[in-house]
């Protein structure tokens, strides 16, 4: 009856890690979901499984893409790793089983899975290396399993298992890659625990090292990555120690179980294990995530979904301070038509919030592109995106970037260029039905000069090419506003560069253009501006020219007055005073 109750209760703790696991990708990373699932396309036709399985780990590498194209939707992405983690750990603990290891230890079988999560902190990690790690432990459960089932015939069992590895070793390395070596290091503690004898250990990993070298010779790969993996990290350059510390720790961690001693006090032992592992769980994997760098895969995602609440509300709590948090933020008032409003409501760095400078990489110019595409400069906006997957280290290809140049070239008329991308999403799951609606926009002007979204942005796009500088990005605002005075984002995004540069000339210079955007009343941070000037030259409000609201009068009256008692009060920097256009101007440099 007890070794029942054991056994529903280890499932039990597998079932609740499950859950925990499934919640914390789902609820709480659900962004690094979709910066994995846009950083490939996977396709559905021969060509794309070749060139994956031509490669040592193809195959691994092909399933874990398979996998993860179902991170599109969190909720599938959350049960693919809670079932890759829950499977490790329970594959982990039965290969401890077969050698003996007493139930007391069962909650250490969790230590790999948990370092495993620790690790996957850091977002270039790929799925593949998982899905590895859980095919090095089936083929060593299966090894283990041959070793005992010939236990009582020495001569029968050497040959089985030289066998074995001598076919396993290479064609396991090929479709899996370098956790192999995981397989080769559990067969020589293996030897060192039971038998005293290393020479099969030795000779296993001497041959997976004579396979590597091998295939060294037909493949145009630097060895350093035959040894650690293709695909089992995004950079091709970055050599990881936690890879080959948890490639190591798999390999040994079902002896050690074995190894540890009965003790007195089991159930005492037991849940002191884990509760350490709980708290320690808890703290380490907290840490291996970067709350900085996770923030703007964040910011990302909500900017492709068009998240604007959330974003604002996430900023709220927790005020963005990188260019393009800050720019996904003034994105998201602007959306939701509050920007003239509240952006200064929220930290600002200076015009790099409006539209960040170009990188060189695949994460920032995304976001960027959004605001690029949502003013209608859609030549901008695809090169931006084009450059982001350009930039992706280990040269996948990505649905989300397909999918943009797609609709930018269906905007701009280029319909066969626009075929061709379409023609590729057509092969993937998710994106196929989007890509067959899309396909009927091609080549009917009519449909698309319709469409709520791509007829809005034919009209606002400029049709003549030019060259222009990122730092002459105020002109260009103006040149789309002059081009179409519907377009009022490209007129909100002229006025905040001439605030954030605290070019006040420009911005008198600028105002009266406003006249054309359709506004009811003078935007908040408008009026602040009108308000300051008007006081430079004048000791009253009466006479001043605008439609000012009280409340912004007795507002800059209480900003002046603390102002010119103590400039560096930090009450101009907080709170109501510090949420002001004269706060950044005077106070904020």
């Amino acid at each position: 009856m007890k070794k029942n109750l054991n056994v529903y209760g280890q499932v039990l703790l597998s079932v609740f890690f499950g859950i925990i696991v499934f919640c914390f990708w789902c609820f709480v990373q659900r962004g690094a979901l979709n910066y994995q699932e846009q950083l490939q396309m996977f396709l559905f036709n021969s060509d794309y499984f070749v060139q994956r399985i031509i490669v040592p780990g193809g195959l691994a590498d092909y399933i874990a893409e398979f996998l993860t194209q179902f991170y599109y939707y969190p909720a599938l992405g959350g049960l693919i790793l809670a079932f890759c983690f829950v499977v490790l750990q329970r594959l982990t603990w039965m290969l401890a089983t077969y050698h003996g290891a007493r139930d007391i230890w069962y909650p250490l079988s969790f230590v790999p899975v948990l370092l495993l999560w620790f690790y996957m902190g850091d977002e270039s990690v790929l799925l593949s290396f998982v899905i590895s790690l859980i095919m090095a432990v089936l083929f060593m459960l299966f090894y283990t399993k041959l070793s005992y089932h010939f236990n009582q015939n020495t001569r029968r069992k050497v040959v089985s298992e030289s066998i074995t590895l001598f076919i396993g070793i290479p064609v396991f390395y090929w479709l899996f890659g370098p956790c192999v070596f995981v397989l080769v290091f559990y067969v020589l503690f293996l030897e060192i625990a039971h038998r005293k004898q290393i020479v099969i250990g030795l000779l296993s990993i001497l041959y997976a090292v004579f396979v590597v070298l091998l295939c060294a010779q037909f493949l145009q790969y630097p060895l350093y990555r035959l040894f650690i993996g293709i695909n089992y990290y995004r950079f091709p350059l970055a050599i990881p120690y936690m890879q080959i510390v948890l490639m190591v720790l798999f390999a040994i961690f079902p002896i050690v179980l074995y190894r540890l001693p009965p003790v007195r006090k089991p159930d005492l032992i037991e849940w002191g294990i884990v509760t350490v592992l709980v708290f320690g769980g808890f703290f380490m994997i907290r840490g291996g995530f970067n709350p900085v760098r996770y923030r703007m895969i964040d910011d990302d995602y909500l900017v492709r979904t068009h998240q604007w609440d959330e974003l604002i509300k996430r900023a709220e709590k927790h005020q963005p301070v990188t260019p393009m948090g800050v720019s996904c933020i003034n994105l998201a008032l602007e959306m939701k038509g509050s920007l003239p409003d509240r952006m200064f409501n929220f930290y600002q760095n200076g015009v790099e919030g409006l539209v960040p400078a170009f990188q060189r990489d695949f994460t920032t110019p995304l976001p960027t592109s959004e605001i690029l595409y949502q003013m209608g400069m859609i030549n901008s906006a695809e090169r931006y995106v084009f450059e982001a997957q350009e930039a992706i280290p280990n040269y996948r290809k990505s649905s989300r970037c397909y999918q943009k140049m797609a609709e930018c070239e269906i905007i701009n008329g280029q319909y066969q260029v626009a075929a061709r991308f379409l023609k590729k999403l057509r092969q993937t799951l998710f994106y196929r039905s989007w890509a067959d609606r899309a396909w009927t926009y091609l080549y009917n002007d009519r449909k698309v000069n319709t469409d709520p979204e791509w007829g809005r942005l034919r009209k606002l796009r400029l049709t003549k090419d030019f060259l222009f500088s990122e730092s002459q990005m105020d002109q260009i605002f103006g040149l789309f506003f002059a081009h179409n005075f519907k377009n009022r984002m490209a007129y909100e995004y002229l006025m905040a560069w001439q605030m954030l540069e605290r070019n006040l000339q420009g911005f008198q210079r600028y105002y009266p253009l406003g006249r054309f955007a359709g506004y009811t009343e003078i935007p908040r941070s408008y009026q602040e501006v009108l308000v300051y000037l008007w006081t430079q030259s004048h000791t009253s409000f009466n006479g001043i020219p605008y439609s000012v609201t009280p409340e912004v009068c007795d507002d800059v009256t209480d900003f002046a007055r603390a102002y010119v008692a103590n400039p560096h009060d930090p009450r101009l920097l907080t709170g109501k005073m510090g949420g002001t256009y004269w706060s950044y101007l005077l106070c904020k440099k």
